[in-house]
């Protein structure tokens, strides 16, 4: 066994921020924990340990890891560069308040096409599909050549996007290049095909597994093709992967950080409880909003109806037939509904 991941990470906070400050920046507990930002400490050590000086992200969405990134960059005087074809507002907010920040408002493929140089990391968290990351992929291993590979951070090689793909602009990918996909589909741990009360996604692929299919079959695919790569698997929050040049001068410096993390059972299975809550609590929440709905369409019509002078009437013979007690009476209603 090898040393502990407390003894191998930074103490304390990486970026040196007070502890309320990283406490009011963790993003959106106890929510769905969807961004890298969640693995930082890793993150940072990953890159201090390979010396990064050049650092490329794709797919910033709000900047909660961008802002990591540039904490960590700006001292060193790191070059930091983003990629969002449709930046959210937070993110432009956050591109003029950091002037050091370059924002790509393109696609991760034109942006990666258009580079002269590879930068030395490249944090891929764009679109969680087999094409645009096998593409990704393609373009980065283009432009390496023969030499070193820049260290590499994917996020999202968990479950449920490690076999099966999702979607933010299903239109950019070729029929022929997808499995069949859904458009606003339930997705649940154990289950390969869909579940209505599951996560949800926009766009989805329907099955889960095959080829084509999953941010980890992509990875798995030009890790053989390329070969001398080494790709670890932090199994938290969706899951972060690493992949690195076995040869690269800083890989046994990165093993060191990675391999007390890599796979491990321990945090397999709180990732699995963890997302089984997630969707059971999402599913609650759904089938109490239908009841909510059905409640209030109830309240409505009762409402109308006692207010009616149609029920009036019905109260009026309904009291001559029960002798003074009606079957149906306008007080019994009005205090089911909590005397409104």
């Amino acid at each position: 066994m090898g040393p502990s991941p407390r003894g191998i990470l930074p103490r304390g906070d990486p970026l040196n921020r007070p502890i309320e400050d990283d406490a009011a920046r963790l993003v959106d507990p106890p929510a769905w924990g969807y961004s890298l930002h969640n693995h930082r400490e890793l993150v940072i050590a990953c890159l201090d340990a390979a010396e990064v000086g050049s650092l490329l992200e794709i797919g910033a969405f709000e900047g909660d890891l961008t802002e990591d990134l540039l904490a960590w960059a700006k001292p060193k005087g790191v070059p930091v560069a983003t990629v969002d074809p449709v930046p959210p507002p937070k993110l432009l907010e956050r591109e003029q308040a950091h002037p050091e920040l370059t924002l790509h408002r393109r696609t991760s493929h034109e942006v990666l096409a258009d580079l002269d140089e590879l930068p030395d990391a490249i944090v891929i968290d764009g679109d969680h599909n087999w094409f645009t990351l096998r593409e990704e992929l393609r373009l980065i291993g283009e432009k390496a050549g023969n030499g070193q590979l820049p260290l590499l951070f994917f996020h999202d090689v968990c479950w449920p996007h490690e076999r099966r793909d999702t979607y933010y602009a299903p239109e950019r990918v070729p029929e022929s290049e997808r499995p069949e996909i859904g458009e606003n589909v339930g997705l649940a741990p154990g289950n390969p095909g869909t579940d209505p009360l599951g996560l949800p996604y926009p766009a989805a692929a329907l099955r889960e597994g095959g080829p084509k299919n999953g941010t980890v079959t992509a990875i798995e695919e030009f890790s053989r093709d390329r070969g001398g790569v080494r790709f670890v698997v932090v199994p938290a929050f969706f899951g972060v992967g690493f992949l690195w040049q076995e040869s690269a001068p800083y890989a046994d410096a990165l093993a060191a950080v990675l391999d007390p993390f890599d796979r491990h059972p321990v945090l397999d299975r709180l990732e699995w409880n963890r997302v089984e809550h997630l969707v059971a609590g999402h599913g609650r929440a759904v089938m109490i909003r239908e009841l909510q709905g059905r409640v209030q369409a109830q309240e409505e019509l009762l409402r109308e109806m006692v207010n009616s002078r149609a029920f009036a009437i019905a109260e009026r013979i309904s009291r001559i037939y029960q002798r003074g007690k009606p079957t149906l009476s306008r007080d019994a209603i009005v205090r089911v509904l909590g005397g409104k």
